[in-house]
């Protein structure tokens, strides 16, 4: 396994929607509103995207959602084995086994990155992503969010 490996992926764009997309939003507030929690998903600015076996998963802050298998997930592991030549996976042997590395998307611009899965977990759950140089959205700019929920 390597350590804290993050690779560049700039041919590959994904749509800011991408979450909403493949029912993640959806299934995050399917399942607050059966815990009793009101209000709306607050969608953060990355995802991480990867495969438990054959189950595509999406992790964002603090959850974790195991989808269907939905078409558009399918063709997202088929463009990340393309684009790297299948020598990085997102995809793991076996369900409930972690892959060796996870997609990271950031929603503002479409950009993606395969990051290690363990330091890409780390990133995708911290509340206020920071990197070694200071906070992330003093690098790159507040470019803002859309979003007016409230659930995180």
């Amino acid at each position: 396994m390597t350590d804290n490996m993050l690779i560049d992926l700039p041919e590959l764009r994904l749509p800011r929607d991408m979450a909403w997309r493949v029912r993640f939003v959806e299934a995050v507030e399917q399942h607050a509103r059966r815990l009793g929690i009101s209000g709306h998903f607050k969608a953060p600015r990355f995802f991480g995207y990867y495969f438990t076996g054959p189950h595509p998963v999406v992790v964002a802050g603090h959850w974790t959602v195991m989808l269907d298998a939905v078409p558009l997930m399918r063709r997202l592991r088929k463009t990340v084995d393309d684009a790297t030549q299948n020598r990085f996976s997102i995809s793991s042997v076996a369900e409930g086994e972690e892959p060796e590395f996870m997609l990271v998307h950031d929603r503002y611009d479409g950009s993606c990155w395969l990051w290690d899965y363990a330091h890409g977990r780390r990133f995708l759950e911290a509340n206020d992503p920071v990197t070694a140089w200071g906070r992330l959205e003093d690098m790159l700019g507040d470019r803002g969010d859309d979003s007016d929920s409230d659930l995180s």
